[in-house]
């Protein structure tokens, strides 16, 4: 998923990927999963995007095979084992700022869930963002709501 970098942050990189997802042309987006390659490409849900749209770089590289390597080293057992809250494919690599009582480390290397990075962009509460923002059941209209709540209304287009 190639997702254009942006400088934003909190609620204009909120309303910029709510825009990006619900875009005729989006094809990338899909509420039930953090990452998946299984379903035409890769795809991913609102947290996703807000972290690839900042930046975000993925630990894992998935081949068209469905291999998972670390800087072009098969993934193994061991780089799975002492992760805390996911599956290493939803982790990002860790940036200077992300919280670090959510930085967990692979192969000497820190990360960070992509929930964690998602709500930390955004400034959100993380369990607001677990439980209404990321919510994996979330339609587009549900999460326009959720964003106008937590944000107020969409920014207008600048001129």
């Amino acid at each position: 998923m190639i997702i254009k970098t942006v400088d934003l942050r909190e609620r204009d990189l909120a309303w910029h990927v709510y825009d990006l997802i619900t875009d005729a042309g989006c094809t990338t987006w899909d509420q039930t999963v953090w990452r998946s390659t299984s379903q035409c490409g890769t795809v991913g849900c609102y947290a996703t995007h807000v972290a690839l749209a900042a930046g975000g770089r993925w630990l894992v590289d998935i081949d068209p095979d469905e291999n998972l390597w670390i800087h072009g080293t098969p993934v193994t057992a061991e780089d799975k084992k002492d992760l805390l809250h996911g599956r290493i494919t939803e982790y990002m690599i860790a940036v200077d700022g992300d919280p670090e009582h959510h930085i967990e480390t692979v192969r000497q290397q820190k990360v960070i869930h992509v929930e964690y990075r998602a709500a930390h962009l955004l400034r959100l509460d993380e369990l607001l963002s677990v439980y209404e923002l990321f919510n994996w059941n979330n339609s587009a209209p549900m999460l326009a709501k959720l964003l106008e709540e937590e944000f107020g209304p969409r920014p207008r287009p600048q001129a």
